[in-house]
């Protein structure tokens, strides 16, 4: 078992060397309970060490307490160093219906060697269940010196309507920050056939209107633990600004069950696997080559002094 872990620590230490890796895993009602389970504990920390970002959605921590126990656990006998920013729990307010369910944190976990946090906000404009804590971020290593993420959980019943109005988030975004264009939207969209029908694509502008923006999760894609379904509900959208710093070909699901051999424990973890990308590393201009020394130039003898002419 050891074994496998010292694998699993090697195979997250080894990705740095050759991109950046940002993940988005929807955690299902990970809150106190969750947190005392040291078998979803210790495989939650093998696949954040995945990651030099990663957003974690479904936690539910009023107080924080879960958030600090990850972070320590992560950081943990590693030799990575994790720190993390935190939405307050959402939705903000309070009312009598929300009583009755739970809140939930957006939280980034990040690699402090390799990323920075620049500047945060709340999005505070109607629509959301669970509005957007968008967060922008810079990296010394990667080709997009700084990119902004902006989180997402829809609500399913109102999937088609937040997802369209994640077109007005980024506009936020564009004007907070002096135009930045490169930007990232992840999360679980609840995107599958079950909250968007085929009907109601063209009614969302964030895939519909214009070209501007890149589905990097496909519809068919499966990103859930559900049996015989292809339920796309977790997905990476990028700014066409943004897709020139990804790595070709990178997105995809990491299929954590398959990956771990779980079985049915992996639901014990949660009910969705996490989506990731690569961003691509910045390319120093290779050195050029030393010139070899020039060999100085012999001393040339002096002209011998001519005789002057006898007289005539």
């Amino acid at each position: 078992m050891r074994l496998l872990w010292a694998l699993g620590l090697f195979s997250a230490l080894l990705h740095v060397t050759s991109c950046l890796r940002i993940g988005a895993f929807n955690i299902e009602e990970f809150g106190t309970k969750k947190s005392k389970d040291d078998f979803v504990m210790n495989h939650i920390k093998k696949i954040v060490l995945r990651y030099d970002i990663i957003l974690i959605q479904g936690l539910q921590d009023e107080d924080g307490k879960v958030t600090e126990k990850l972070k320590d656990l992560v950081n943990k006998d590693s030799p990575l160093h994790f720190s993390y920013i935190s939405s307050e729990p959402l939705p903000l307010g309070s009312s009598f219906f929300q009583f009755l369910s739970h809140k939930e944190r957006y939280l980034f976990l990040y690699r402090k060697e390799t990323v920075t946090v620049k500047g945060s906000f709340q999005y505070n404009v109607k629509g959301f269940e669970r509005p957007p804590f968008v967060v922008k971020f810079s990296s010394t290593e990667t080709d997009v010196k700084e990119f902004v993420l902006i989180p997402i959980h829809t609500k399913p019943a109102s999937a088609v309507q937040e997802i369209d109005a994640l077109v007005d988030v980024v506009a936020a975004v564009e004007q907070k920050w002096n135009n930045n264009k490169n930007i990232m939207v992840l999360g679980d969209f609840n995107a599958g056939s079950k909250h968007v029908k085929a009907g109601d694509w063209k009614k969302i502008r964030l895939f519909n209107t214009n070209k501007n923006f890149h589905w990097l999760i496909a519809n068919g894609v499966d990103t859930t633990l559900a049996a015989k379904s292809s339920n796309a509900h977790d997905r990476i959208v990028v700014t066409t600004e943004m897709e020139k710093g990804v790595l070709a070909g990178s997105a995809k699901v990491f299929d954590f069950k398959k990956e771990y051999g779980l079985g049915d424990q992996a639901k014990k973890i949660s009910d969705h696997f996490p989506v990731e990308v690569e961003l691509k590393l910045k390319v120093e201009p290779a050195p050029a080559p030393d010139q070899p020394d020039q060999p100085e130039d012999p001393e040339q003898p002096e002209d011998p002094e001519q005789p002057e002419d006898p007289e005539a």
